[in-house]
Formats: C-alpha cells, structure tokens, sequence
C-alpha cells in the first residue's frame, strides 16, 4: 500500500503528463494568438453623483484552455513619455471583458493567459487607446430660426452656446422626413467654424442639401456627451410674397383728345406706387394679384389760355412672375381693369380769368410686362412698360407708361 505523499506524487505525475499530452496534440494553430483585443474598444458613460462616469471596456476573444486571465493596464505621463502600472486584475475563464474608469490620458493594456497548471500560455501585444475629457456641449441659441429657399441669403447657421469644439458633430435632425432604412434624416454642415472658446459655431450648408421640414441641431462632444435644441425651420418657400414699390412713371401720350390738354407727347411730371400679393407658387412660375396708382400732371398752353388737370388712374391687375435665376432675376407680367380720373381740370386765361373746374370718370385697361432684380436680398429694382387704354367716347386716349421702380418683398 503507497503512503500518501507517494499517492499525490504519481497522481500529480500522471495529471502532468494527460495535461502536455493533450497540449503536445493541438495544433499551433489552434492555440490562443496574440491578437485576440478588439482594436476599438467600446465605452459608456454611467451618471454617477459626482458626475458623469466613463466606463472603458475592455474586450478579448476566449482562449480554449484558459482557467484565467490577467489584465495589465498601464497609463502614460504626458511629460516623460513613461508607462505606469495602473491596474492588475485577475478573471476567471468565463470573463471576457473588463469595465474600467479612467480619468483622461493615454493607455495601454494587454491580457495574459494562464492554464490549468496556472503558467502563462499567452499574451496579447499592447493595445494603446486614448480617452479624451468629456465637456458637456451646449446650445443656447441660433440664427436664422430658418432657412428659405425663396431668399437670397447664405445658408450659415449660427449658434451660441459652450463647449462647442472643432472635433464636435453637429448636424441637423429631422423631425419630418426619414432615411431609406427609417432612420430620421441628417444633414450635415459642408464646413464648421468655431471659436476658440466653443462659444460660437457657424455651419455652412450646401443649397443641394437642403431639404423642407423642421429640424433639432445636434451636437456631440468626442466623450460621448451630446444636447440638441429645436425648432430649426426649413421652408420650401414662404407661404406668399408681398411687394411694395414706388416709380418715376413718366407717360407717353400716343394718341387722343390733344386739343386742349393732352397737345404734349411726353408727359413727365407721373409717379406711381405698386404693390402686389402672390400667394400661388407653381412650378411654371408664381400668381397673384397687384394694384397700382399713378398721379400724372396734365397741361396745355395756347395763345390765349393754358389747360391744367390732375390724371389720376388706378388698376387692379392679374399678375404673373417667372423667375428666370432663382431669388435674383424675374419677368413679370400683368393685366387688368380700373379707372382714370381727370379732376381739376380748368382753363387759365391771359387775362387772369379760370374757368370754372371739371372733373370727370372712365374705365380703363392696362397690360404691361417688367424684369424685376434683386440686388440685396429683398431689396429689388424694377422697370417696365404698361400700355394704358382709357375707354371714353368723348375723350378717347391711350398712353405708354414707362415704370422705374424701387421696392422690397416682404
């Protein structure tokens, strides 16, 4: 009968040899490698009562005859370039990632193997990673509160707030409109501009990215720390346009009663106001509707007396607008009805005498056609030409009215 440190000396003896036995038949293949660590590890960040906590997780791969596994984790100073031990752990098999919380700085680690005869089988080379001190980002405001597609204006938006870097994302999130794969869309600044202190940003966009809805702005720090703020408008076009407009609008007289009053061709002493509502947008160009008064001063002279009168017209049009480059240029088109008044209308004689006033009414219609430029943002020139017929039977005249316009759209 073996005494019993004999007994455990074969017994150890013959588990020693099933163990390299067993080790002997593997192939090299098949043992554990050295690049078993995920090259980018994931992280989270867990709400803790000092604050945000960041998590670091470190993963591997199982190795087949591991019982356990040593994590080595080492930092490095930032002035001498030297490794310093951090963190020594010990898992069991069944463990294959490892939560740390580290402040920021640059790290490295490497996870050891450990068999059933608890000797080093494997190690990993050092994976280096860097963790970046999270800010908080902020959004305090912004301008424009939109964008509109009708209007001449850079498509930059501005926004004040903290910590806004940058290596910071921020974009536009759709609150309308989805992705293929029903992901909410995003669009994406062309180039961001920041201030050294993070409190101002400004994204340019491009034109072709723009796309209608409502939006939050988006911002996320690289430690994982994100806001948003909304409502960012982006409109199609505005819901209607309102033009107003005054002019020099001299007239040329082409023909008519010219025997007392209308005897010259050229009458300067005209001046006209405009304004215009366009609510219909359509593809082949806008519609609406525009009204206009023009004051013209009338005279005669003649050997023996001079005629004087006030022309007052007033018309009510059909209007039509194509823009031929978008928000700059456009050709607009109108026809209408309205009336012409002619009051104080009274003879001057030589001899200090005036005759008694008149004044008198008739309809009237116009058809004209101008180009409209936009020279800053809302601001427009304008000039055309309408043909003005007024229908009497005792005073038949119809005239063209040059128009000079200067206005703005609302």
């Amino acid at each position: 009968m073996l005494h019993a440190p004999v007994k455990y000396f074969f017994i150890f003896l013959l588990l020693f040899i099933a163990v390299s036995i067993s080790f002997a038949q593997i192939p090299s293949g098949n043992r554990p490698s050295s690049t078993i660590i995920e090259t980018d590890p994931s992280f989270r960040l867990q709400e803790a009562e000092g604050g945000i906590l960041f998590l670091q997780r470190l993963a591997w791969e199982k190795a087949q005859f591991a019982v356990r596994y040593m994590i080595l984790l080492e930092r490095k100073n930032e002035i001498t370039g030297v490794w310093t031990e951090v963190l020594r752990r010990n898992v069991s098999e069944e463990v294959t990632n490892l939560e740390v919380s580290v402040p920021a700085g640059q790290f490295r680690y490497r996870v050891m193997s450990f068999n059933i005869l608890d000797q080093l089988d494997s190690q990993t080379s050092w994976e280096e990673f860097t963790v970046i001190r999270a800010y908080q980002p902020s959004i305090l405001s912004f301008t424009p509160q939109a964008f509109y597609f009708d209007r001449v204006n850079p498509r930059i938006l501005t926004l004040i707030g903290e910590n806004l870097f940058p290596d910071t994302e921020i974009y536009l999130i759709s609150k309308t409109n989805r992705e293929a794969n029903g992901e909410p869309l995003i669009l994406k600044a062309v180039e961001l501009h920041v201030t050294e202190l993070g409190e101002i940003a400004r994204l340019i966009f491009d034109e072709e990215d723009l796309e209608l809805g409502k939006y939050d702005i988006f911002a996320k720090n690289p430690g994982g720390l994100e806001t948003r703020l909304g409502d960012f408008t982006i409109a199609l076009a505005k819901p209607f346009d309102v033009n107003v407009s005054g002019a020099f609008a001299p007239m040329l007289t082409l023909f008519g009663q010219k025997e007392h009053f209308l005897d010259k061709v050229f009458l300067p002493l005209s001046f006209s106001a405009r304004g215009s509502f366009v609510p219909f947008k359509l593809w082949f160009g806008n519609i609406g509707a525009e009204f206009n008064v023009n004051w013209t001063f009338l005279s005669s002279e003649k050997d023996d007396f001079k005629s004087k009168a006030n022309l007052l017209l007033f018309h009510v049009n059909a209007f039509y607008q194509y823009m031929i480059i978008p928000q700059k240029i456009a050709v607009n088109g109108r026809l209408g009805v309205g009336f012409a008044g002619v009051f104080n209308y009274h003879f001057e004689f030589n001899k200090g005498k005036a005759g008694e006033a008149m004044n008198m009414a008739c309809f009237t219609y116009n058809l004209g056609a101008s180009v409209q430029w936009f020279f800053f943002k809302q601001v427009f020139f304008e000039g055309g030409i309408d043909f003005i017929q007024v229908i009497h039977s005792e005073i038949p005249m119809n005239f063209f009215r040059l128009g000079f316009f200067a206005g703005y759209q609302f």
